[in-house]
């Protein structure tokens, strides 16, 4: 961690009894920008993935970490620096103030003091309700999910990692307003993350009454995600399912302190609005911005869908699909995508579309993923597409979103389905979210699979934004 020189108040302030800690730990803060047991996420592994420096160690972000409304995402502006810590943390089990080098799960939890009052009166009203309330995990510093991400990385691999906890500078926890909170009867039972917590007495308790005591939970179970008739039992396999609202699974446990006047305004956002939301999204919409979700920073594994601030030369991709500049904002693509080639195969009863696109970098598109490893398909006389784990769905454009265009006969202003510009290979997580993705760029070959296309029905092919269909190919059905 870098030992700044000057600090905002609330910032935690580096003494001689820090530097001790950190030197034992073999990492000298005035010699290295990161610490030590974070460098290897900078380095290529044995597959080649990593993660820049440049979004590891961002000059200038403007992320305050003092604020209770930090917009902390996977998003590579949603990082807090390397030596981010909170200075009013304290320990949760004796209240007395602590620094952050003392404060390391489970040996001690803490967590900023009006946070840590709010869990004592949370805790105390679950105990009234005959629960037992067990923290996993409080505040982390950044050098302690480096750790955490670790053993990740050792249990399942790189990119299982990624996927299932949060990278360094991305979690949370660091802000000192987050815990992992079960029970002793959920912890004796097994694995605590195993699934069904939601639904456990436990789970049960905190959806109803955490926002009571300031707490909001800004990874809740998807919609598409839920058992028919429940709001909280996930059909089989779904809690291990990223949400694409926020990039995580489903974790009921994970709460996180934003204040009770700001829990309860939350709480009436996501009442008004047209379909459930996150946190993430009410923060996003707070301040303005159009995108209620971000592409996830590039980390080698998701390279047909992420963003960076690196240079060509230190990104973990060869084509990111979204180069980022130093506000954080998309830097425009070079221009328009365009249709190379389209032709049609009869599959039995089915036609299936086969379309090579030309994407430029930082191209944006949007669902509905139509690929063979999503599994969605379109039905001709229906405008919504067929989606594989989840009812039919139609998508209303976004501005600046380009997509495949399919229309059929002569009416050039008609053009029923429209699909992503993704990488085949593409699964069908982004159907859950109605928003703009980053597209895969380089050339594409899309394969969309269409029922009820009679033989000789003329059909149309192009590539759509709002304003315009582009490049438009005729053909004839097999």
């Amino acid at each position: 961690m870098r030992a700044p020189t000057e600090r905002r108040p609330g910032r935690a302030r580096w003494c001689l009894a820090a530097a001790a800690w950190v030197l034992t730990l073999g990492s000298a803060a005035a010699a290295q920008d990161l610490p030590a047991m974070c460098t290897g996420l900078s380095r290529p592994d044995a597959r080649g993935r990593f993660v820049a420096r440049a979004d590891l160690l961002r000059d200038g972000s403007s992320l305050d970490g003092d604020d209770p409304l930090a917009l902390v995402n996977r998003t590579p502006a949603g990082a807090l620096p390397p030596d981010y810590a909170p200075d009013d943390l304290v320990d949760l089990a004796t209240m007395r103030a602590a620094r952050w080098w003392e404060c390391t799960p489970p040996r001690k939890q803490c967590l900023r003091r009006d946070a840590a009052r709010a869990y004592r009166a949370l805790a105390e009203a679950m105990e009234r309700a005959g629960l037992r309330p067990h923290v996993s995990s409080a505040f982390r510093a950044y050098r302690v999910q480096c750790s955490t991400f670790g053993r990740w990385t050792e249990r399942g691999g790189f990119c299982a990692a990624s996927s299932a906890s949060a990278l360094p500078g991305h979690s949370q926890h660091q802000l000192g307003t987050t815990v992992d909170l079960f029970t002793r009867d959920w912890m004796d039972g097994g694995d605590k993350f195993r699934a069904g917590y939601g639904c456990s007495p436990g789970g049960r308790w905190l959806a109803a009454h955490a926002a009571e005591h300031g707490f909001v939970l800004p990874y809740p179970l998807h919609p598409d995600y839920r058992r028919e008739g429940s709001a909280c039992a996930a059909v089989d396999g779904a809690e291990a399912r990223i949400d694409p609202r926020t990039g995580y699974r489903y974790e009921p446990w994970h709460l996180r302190w934003v204040g009770a006047v700001n829990a309860a305004r939350f709480g009436e956002a996501r009442e008004a609005a047209d379909g459930p939301i996150t946190l993430e999204q009410w923060l996003r919409a707070e301040r303005g911005d159009p995108e209620p979700v971000g592409a996830p920073v590039c980390d080698g594994c998701n390279c047909d869908r992420c963003a960076t601030f690196a240079r060509d030369e230190d990104r973990p991709c060869e084509r990111p699909a979204m180069a980022l500049d130093a506000a954080g904002r998309p830097r425009p693509a070079a221009g328009p995508p365009t249709l190379l080639d389209a032709r049609l195969e009869r599959d039995g009863s089915r036609v299936r579309l086969v379309a090579r696109v030309r994407v430029p970098p930082n191209t944006w598109t949007q669902p509905p993923v139509v690929t063979p490893a999503s599994g969605a398909h379109f039905r001709r006389g229906r405008r919504s597409a067929q989606l594989a784990d989840r009812p039919p769905r139609r998508f209303e454009a976004h501005p600046g979103a380009w997509r495949l265009a399919v229309g059929f006969g002569a009416a050039e202003g008609y053009w029923p389905w429209k699909v992503a510009l993704v990488d085949p290979s593409r699964d069908g997580t982004a159907n859950g979210v109605d928003a703009r993705i980053p597209a895969a760029p380089g050339e594409l070959e899309l394969r969309i699979s269409m029922a009820r296309v009679a033989p000789g029905t003329l059909v149309r092919v192009g590539v759509a934004s709002t304003d315009e269909v582009r490049t438009v190919r005729r053909l004839e059905a097999p």
